[in-house]
C-alpha cells in the first residue's frame, strides 16, 4: 500500500469525527486501489452501526412508552437502556475507528 492510499484509508477511519458518510464514499468510488476500496468500505459500515442503534434505541422508546404506559418508572429503565447501549457502542466505534486510523498511518 502507497503513503497516499495509507493516508487515504486512515482518513476514512477519521472521519468518524468530521464527515462519518461523505469521506468513506467519496474514497471508495475515487480510488482506485482494492486495498483501499476495502478500508473505506469497512470504514462506512463502521459509521452507519450507530445510525443503526439510533434507530433500535428510537424503537425501544417508543415501545417502552407504550408496553410500560402505567407503570412510568419501567418505560424510564427501558429508556435509560436504550441510552446506556447507543452510548456504549458509539464509544466502541469511535475507539476501533481510532485505532484502525492509527493503523494505517503506521503502515504509511
Amino acid at each position: 500500500m502507497t503513503r497516499n492510499n495509507a493516508l487515504i484509508s486512515a482518513i476514512c477511519y477519521f472521519s468518524v469525527f468530521f464527515a462519518p458518510l461523505i469521506l468513506p464514499i467519496a474514497a471508495y468510488f475515487i480510488t482506485d486501489d482494492q486495498e483501499t476500496k476495502k478500508h473505506a468500505m469497512r470504514s462506512l459500515i463502521s459509521h452507519i452501526i450507530p445510525f443503526i442503534s439510533v434507530v433500535i434505541l428510537a424503537a425501544g422508546a417508543i415501545s417502552g412508552t407504550l408496553i410500560f404506559n402505567d407503570g412510568g418508572y419501567l418505560a424510564v429503565i427501558f429508556m435509560i437502556g436504550g441510552f446506556v447501549f447507543f452510548g456504549i457502542i458509539s464509544l466502541i466505534i469511535v475507539v476501533w475507528n481510532v485505532v484502525q486510523g492509527i493503523k494505517m498511518l503506521t503502515q504509511a
